[in-house]
């Protein structure tokens, strides 16, 4: 086969494509090799360059997945890379199908990744990105396409513009990673936004309980067989995420140092939560484990496991009965504690919100006494309603 130095572009790689003698073309502008597959629809971008007299090829990445426009603006940079000594890649994907299906098998593999999320990815991924977008190529994905066949189709399904928003937020990850791992030359997604797409504001979900109704919720709560009493309990308490509450150990608690330490790996923002024992939750916890410690070390456990999201769900909807979710009991505590005058920063750290920008370098509301003393006011007034029937064991919830 023979080598044409040629002013390469795509439409010269289609037209020599029919030509079965020629193999490779050379670009007569840059040090650029374009070299056929045995298919002839498909061929492989080389740098070349020499080295002491030696023809050295870099391999730049696939055609048509990288297009001859795409392939001339990495030279200046993959030369400088390889004066750098650093190492040159090439696209590992053909099809949008492909890299999020790596993508999505990469998330179930990783070992600090939430249950939750990894199943929100592989749902996002299978019943909706890889079907609407999984036939298209690389080099062709842009905001057009994008747009033509994701965000219409999802927004023709009805589907909430937060359910949409999910979605796009699992997509643009996925390029993301491929490209910080030297697997695209290319991220496609990059300046894409989501309000450009959908525009309609989303909302924040109003909530089902308020301050007004902390009587009926207690009583609602109290009046619910242990363990699922003590689960709801923990969470209007601390308003803990019902993740972080359903894995709690009994290692967790350090009932003499009074103090709970949620390990980093069981929170949303993957930092450790430490949060102070009130006498009301000492009374609470030491006559819950009395009844309720197991061998297994679960503080809330099914079948000698810690409760799975659905089974902590399915106790949430048995006690609220539908009218109301975990999330809610968490916005519960929150509003509760602006009632009554607690500081705003002290209750982003007792939810455990990541703070941002300088308030990370300023604000100091972390220390285990000031939230002590927040939780003491807001214990006293929580369970200044408390029913007069005990906290003593009873059956144990379904």
């Amino acid at each position: 086969m023979q080598s044409l130095s040629v002013v390469i572009s795509d439409a010269a790689i289609t037209r020599h494509s029919a030509d079965a003698d020629v193999g490779e073309l050379r670009d007569q502008r840059n040090p650029l090799a374009f070299r056929f597959h045995k298919s002839r629809q498909k061929g492989t971008w080389y740098l070349v360059r020499y080295e002491k007299r030696t023809k050295i090829r870099h391999r730049l990445g696939y055609w048509p997945t990288l297009k001859t426009k795409d392939a001339v603006a990495m030279v200046p940079d993959t030369l400088q890379r390889i004066n750098r000594s650093e190492v040159v890649s090439a696209d590992k994907f053909d099809t949008v199908g492909e890299l999020l299906a790596w993508y999505r098998d990469r998330c179930q593999a990783e070992k600090f990744k939430a249950l939750s999320r990894k199943r929100a990815i592989k749902s996002h991924m299978d019943c909706h990105l890889i079907p609407k977008l999984g036939s298209i190529r690389l080099c062709d994905l842009d905001k057009k396409l994008i747009d033509e066949k994701l965000f219409l189709p999802l927004q023709a399904e009805a589907l909430k513009a937060s359910t949409i928003k999910h979605m796009f937020y699992t997509l643009k990850p996925a390029f993301k990673r491929a490209a910080d791992l030297g697997y695209i030359t290319r991220n496609p997604m990059l300046g894409i936004v989501f309000g450009e797409h959908v525009t309609k504001r989303i909302k924040p979900k109003e909530a089902k309980l308020h301050v007004s109704d902390r009587d009926q919720v207690m009583e609602q709560l109290f009046n619910q067989p242990n363990p699922l009493r003590m689960f709801l309990l923990f969470m209007i308490m601390f308003g803990t995420r019902i993740g972080e509450t359903r894995n709690l150990q009994w290692s967790h608690i350090q009932l003499k140092e009074r103090r709970i330490v949620i390990p980093a790996e069981l929170t949303k923002t993957e930092d450790s939560h430490v949060l102070p024992i009130t006498d009301a939750v000492f009374e609470l916890l030491t006559e819950y484990q009395q009844h309720f410690g197991s061998r297994s070390g679960n503080l809330f456990e099914h079948k000698g496991y810690p409760l799975t999201a659905g089974q902590g769900q399915k106790w949430v909807r048995q006690a609220g009965k539908g009218n109301w979710s975990a999330h809610d009991l968490r916005k519960f505590a929150r509003s509760s504690w602006a009632e009554l005058g607690i500081d705003y920063w002290v209750g982003e750290r007792l939810l455990n919100h990541k703070p941002k920008g300088l308030d990370a370098v300023y604000i100091k509301a972390g220390a285990i006494d000031v939230k002590l003393a927040a939780l003491n006011v807001y214990h006293n007034w929580l369970f200044s309603c408390r029913p007069s029937t005990g906290t003593g064991a009873q059956s144990k919830a379904a």
